[in-house]
């Protein structure tokens, strides 16, 4: 997924200035689309299975309302500097989703570990 975002990024910058279209940017958009397809669902299984049973809707619903407003916030960015053309948007917008992965690994690293349960 982060390589497919790496090769939107570079796709972009090359294309600067340029009127090339969107083609150069389909080989990392897939890419990234494939690893977004292979992570959202195991992601949700893992965040929700460690969420104790009566509280599972209400961190379902967190859960989904943070995807929603995360993907409202790029899309605002990318949309509002659309004018400018799709590489303006994008390297604008890239920015916000590059940060947006470095904050949730930070948030990660700094949750408290669960202690590994005994089994007989």
């Amino acid at each position: 997924m982060a390589a497919g975002f790496g090769w939107v990024w570079a796709a972009v910058g090359r294309a600067a200035g340029v009127h090339t279209g969107a083609r150069p940017l389909v080989p990392g958009l897939l890419i990234a689309g494939a690893g977004l397809g292979f992570l959202v669902v195991p992601l949700v299984n893992v965040v929700l299975s460690a969420v104790p049973g009566e509280l599972t809707g209400a961190a379902s619903g967190i859960f989904s309302t943070a995807q929603q407003f995360g993907a409202a916030v790029v899309g605002t960015v990318f949309f509002g500097h659309l004018a400018e053309g799709w590489g303006a948007g994008l390297t604008v917008a890239m920015p916000w989703v590059v940060a947006a992965f470095v904050l949730c690994a930070a948030l990660c690293a700094a949750l408290p570990r669960r202690a590994a349960h005994d089994h007989p």
